[in-house]
């Protein structure tokens, strides 16, 4: 086989693999958030079985179309920040549509949820560093999975 003919099907055979993977990515479709739980349950260095995961609804938190943390959700946050002082706090707000008119827009929504929830964890002494905010799951309308709030709080000396 010459050098060029080689160089031909390396190229051809990264086609198809490329192929492949784009085939598997979109046929997961809305469920990439299920996919990716289960690849890092897979293929995490270490189980986390003290890793303690809170899911709250979203409408239960914050007002309507706001950042504004209601008086139930931080009574609420501020609890599990009394809980989880020397923890690790990973914070999963979802990027999503909200119906009606809002002066941000959905991804200006999430951060700023986040940053309202961590302001409430750091009043209750969380350090800046033992939060993890994350956004980078886009939810898909109105399904209950995508419009919770996860708190998952870990003992810090097994945080990943």
């Amino acid at each position: 086989m010459t050098p060029a003919q080689r160089s031909t099907v390396s190229f051809l055979d990264l086609a198809l693999i490329m192929t492949g993977v784009m085939a598997m990515i979109a046929s997961v479709g809305d469920r990439h958030t299920v996919v990716a739980d289960a690849l890092v349950d897979t293929f995490s260095p270490q189980k986390d079985a003290a890793a303690q995961r809170v899911i709250l609804p979203l409408a239960s938190l914050f007002e309507p179309q706001d950042a504004r943390l209601s008086a139930d959700g931080s009574a609420k946050i501020a609890a599990l920040g009394i809980k989880a002082q020397a923890a690790e706090v990973g914070i999963t707000v979802p990027v999503v549509a909200e119906v009606g008119i809002s002066r941000l827009d959905r991804w200006e929504l999430a951060a700023a949820r986040t940053a309202a929830i961590m302001r409430v964890l750091a009043d209750q002494g969380i350090a800046d560093s033992n939060m993890v905010p994350d956004l980078a799951r886009p939810g898909a309308g109105a399904k209950a999975r995508h419009r919770d709030v996860t708190l998952t709080v870990r003992a810090k000396d097994r945080a990943r």
